[in-house]
């Protein structure tokens, strides 16, 4: 695979919005100050890349019990940047799946934009069905390729909702069973048959929710550090199986030629009295750690903390790259339409072109800045923490894209796949009651005696590792909910 990289006066304007608004605002395309500011952005990077490589060397220690807190306040994380047009993300699959239906009555000919129906990989993995048998994703358009997501017993749905107790003049997206009603019975023969009855009292749509299961092997490996104890700061994870467009997934969580990585952590919020976490989803502009974005939620730079990056080079509006028959009378969190602000940006090349965002987002008003912003990344966050047998600690985890939690290097949750948000939960009580991460063969299975008592369970007061792994890779919004 070969990713084409050049600079041109469209490229420079991203990075002078990334890095130095106000410079781009008073005239970033003046050719002496646009070289001035690629140098310096890119200077920057580079220095800042270098800083992290050193600090990264002298951090091999693994846990110090005695400087850790016993809960988790804050993750310490790897963020990777990719380019747009990386083949592994914003791939519209359900899209090109109904393209090709006869419901749909039309195949890929108004798809011609940059890096789909110019592109031969793209095309090989959408054939039915041999490419969607490969790299297929769970969805409720293909549900064959995944995991139905049950909420005791029942099948989860997420939608969207109006005249909504909390918002009574602007839509609501999340889960159908805390919106909007507790009886999904029938909702699968027709919407008329939807109604809300809970916080919101206005359907607009729904849809079921499945995830990709099975895509990584069910336990990390660490290197070894010059103490010879594993680095628990650079975790490996491993593909299982081909699925759901994860061709090159052996370079989503390493350091290669394709991404830029940043170090940094992530403080948590207070979410109750005895848990901490962060809540970011559709309804108040997502988790984007990439990025500065004002009080009014539009872009301002890239974010002082994570500045090894590609700078913005996506819209976070659905606007999938054909023909799209709802793209008219779609409305974004505030509820302006995004119909122009779509329309410009495929006019510009698209998704997969990443200066084609920053171009949409000059053309059009301050719509345009609120939804400016850099997805397609990765991020790998850890903590220590220490289990508390009286605490009765769950933690819960919600997610838009792959999501995959490990205790001790042995996987935990699995909720991979592009997927609408998907929720789930990690009861350390049962983790510890079967010795999670301490049975022969397990990654970390040689510091089990101080964290297991004679009977295979864990310790009261024993010390654990919790690895976190997320793949940002559409466009349309970035759900992340963790509670610790």
């Amino acid at each position: 695979m070969e990713m084409k990289r050049g600079i041109d006066l469209n490229r420079i304007l991203r990075l002078c919005i990334a890095g130095l608004w106000t410079l781009a605002v008073l005239g970033c395309e003046n050719s002496d100050s646009s070289t001035t500011v690629l140098e310096d952005v890119e200077n920057q990077s580079e220095g800042q890349s270098g800083n992290q490589s050193e600090n990264n060397s002298d951090s091999k220690a693994g846990i110090d019990p005695a400087n850790a807190s016993e809960d988790i306040k804050e993750l310490e994380i790897v963020l990777r940047d990719f380019e747009a047009g990386y083949p592994d993300f914003d791939n519209f699959q359900s899209a090109a799946y109904q393209s090709q239906t006869a419901a749909r009555g039309s195949t890929f000919d108004t798809w011609n934009f940059p890096g789909y129906g110019d592109n031969e990989e793209w095309l090989a993995r959408r054939v039915i069905p041999d490419g969607y048998a490969i790299y297929g994703c769970g969805s409720q358009t293909t549900p064959e390729y995944g995991t139905p997501l049950l909420e005791n017993s029942t099948q989860v749905w997420y939608g969207e909702f109006a005249n909504c107790d909390e918002e009574p003049t602007k839509a609501m997206r999340g889960f159908v069973h805390d919106l909007c009603s507790d009886a999904t019975e029938g909702w699968e023969t027709a919407d008329s048959v939807r109604q809300c009855n809970k916080r919101c009292k206005g359907y607009l749509w729904a849809e079921k929710v499945y995830f990709t299961s099975g895509m990584v092997k069910p336990a990390l490996s660490f290197p070894k550090g010059e103490d010879g104890k594993p680095n628990l700061h650079e975790p490996n994870i491993v593909k299982a199986r081909d699925a759901c467009d994860n061709k090159y997934f052996e370079q989503w969580f390493t350091d290669n030629e394709l991404n830029k990585r940043s170090e940094g952590t992530l403080p948590l919020d207070s979410l109750d009295k005895t848990s901490m976490g962060i809540s970011y989803d559709w309804n108040n502009g997502g988790f984007y750690p990439l990025d500065s974005v004002s009080d009014k939620s539009e872009f301002v730079s890239v974010n002082p903390d994570f500045q090894n990056q590609f700078g913005p080079q996506s819209l976070t509006i659905y606007c999938p790259p054909y023909n799209y028959e709802y793209a008219s009378t779609q409305e974004d969190n505030m509820g302006m339409n995004t119909a122009s602000l779509c329309a410009s940006w495929l006019l510009n090349g698209g998704p997969r072109v990443g200066d084609a965002a920053v171009s949409a987002a000059m053309s059009t008003n301050y719509v345009g800045l609120r939804h400016l912003r850099n997805s397609g990344f990765t991020m790998v966050g850890y903590a220590p923490f220490k289990y508390k047998k009286d605490a009765a600690k769950v933690f819960e985890f919600t997610s838009q894209g792959d999501l995959w939690v490990f205790i001790d290097g042995v996987l935990a949750l699995d909720l991979g796949g592009t997927h609408l948000p998907a929720g789930g939960k990690v009861d350390l009580k049962s983790l510890a009651s079967e010795g999670h991460g301490c049975h022969a063969g397990d990654p970390l299975e040689a510091s089990c005696e101080d964290r297991v008592d004679d009977k295979g369970a864990w310790k009261d007061g024993s010390w654990h590792h919790l690895h976190v792994f997320y793949a940002d890779r559409s466009t349309d919004g970035s759900t992340l909910y963790l509670k610790f």
